[in-house]
């Protein structure tokens, strides 16, 4: 007895199924496997590559001392102090740091006015960056003990003029949020364009783009950036919300670029709304960038931190009235981008609480 034949139309349907299934496993492959781990392997080979310091401060008239320091756990560290004239009396000690992939020279601009206005300044590499120890990018998990270890390298070194101040940009200003609760020696923190996920930079900065999104694609992305470094971190591990909901006797000043692609003006914002400090200031810099929140507009960056610093010297007196109306009079009740000149010159936009 003959088979009946099978329809045509059923073949193509079977062959049809057996593709789509093979397509959507290769695709699953590619974005759950393949993509995690070349990403991995893409930040933990250019964490290897090292930028050379070509800048000092004595090319721009400041004398200094090259430091070294070691933090708890071994890492070799390397920065520069800077100090105001010695016939002058410091008003504070600032400790800044610079953002990932690069060195101390990023911030140098920013260390050199600090130092102008009367405070002494240490600058240094974070481990596995300029001339620091090797050691894998953490995210500001492992990074926010090299802050630590520069307030200890201070006590021993240096007298440790008060308010102290830590001044971190991009994961430098990670770290130093997350160093703030653990240093009871610190006054107040100053944030320049902190992330408050480092997920948004594997979706900004890598080539995963919307991929980040993806229920567990983060996940495994820091899987296999954990396999290739030694770490064991988990994504709750990068999230900064739950840091600084523990701010409450530490002021701090969010400082964001209004054009910022990677740390995204309305999510400093989010963390600034969800930050608890009895004293918490957010500036928007008008159409910078993510590495232009000081040389976008250098006077009114160097104006909101230097009225911050005096602020925190002074332990925030009450404003008088005629300070409260000026404020009134200057600032609008809700933050808008400055399209115009004048309008941008005028955008230092405080937020208080």
């Amino acid at each position: 007895m003959k088979s009946k034949p099978s329809h045509p139309l059923k073949s193509f349907f079977k062959i049809f199924l057996i593709v789509l299934v093979l397509v959507l496993a290769g695709l699953l492959y590619a974005v759950y496997v393949f993509l995690p781990e070349r990403i991995a392997e893409g930040i933990a080979a250019k964490a290897k590559t090292r930028l050379a310091i070509h800048w000092t401060p004595r090319e721009d008239g400041f004398a200094y001392q090259d430091v070294q320091f070691s933090t708890a756990d071994g890492v070799s560290l390397s920065g520069w102090w800077i100090a105001p004239p010695k016939r002058r009396q410091p008003l504070g000690t600032v400790v800044l740091s610079h953002g990932v992939f690069h060195n101390r020279e990023q911030v140098l601009s920013r260390a050199e006015f600090l130092v102008r206005a009367g405070y002494q300044v240490l600058l240094f590499d974070h481990r596995g960056e300029g001339l620091s120890g090797e050691s894998p990018v953490s995210g500001g998990v492992l990074e926010a003990g090299d802050y630590l270890a520069a307030v200890n390298y201070l006590k021993a070194n240096h007298p440790l003029v008060k308010p102290l101040a830590f001044l971190g940009f991009s994961l430098g200003a990670i770290s130093a949020i997350r160093a703030a609760p653990l240093c009871p020696e610190l006054d107040a923190v100053i944030a320049d364009s902190p992330l408050s996920n480092v997920r948004a930079y594997v979706a900004r900065r890598g080539l995963s783009g919307r991929l980040a999104d993806l229920p567990g694609f983060f996940d495994r992305c820091l899987s296999d950036y954990d396999r290739l470094t030694g770490l064991t971190l988990k994504a709750s591990d990068l999230d900064l919300v739950p840091i600084v909901r523990h701010l409450e006797d530490k002021p701090i000043l969010y400082i964001t670029g209004e054009a910022d692609d990677l740390a995204r003006s309305p999510e400093v914002r989010a963390l600034f709304n969800e930050t608890t400090s009895h004293h918490r200031s957010l500036v928007y810099i008008p159409a910078a960038g993510h590495e232009q929140t000081y040389s976008a507009y250098p006077q009114i960056y160097e104006q909101a931190v230097k009225s911050f610093l005096t602020d925190v010297r002074n332990h925030f007196p009450e404003p008088s009235e005629e300070d409260l109306l000026k404020n009134i009079k200057k600032s609008p009740v809700t933050p808008q981008p400055t399209p115009g000149v004048m309008d941008k010159l005028k955008a230092l936009i405080p937020h208080g609480k």
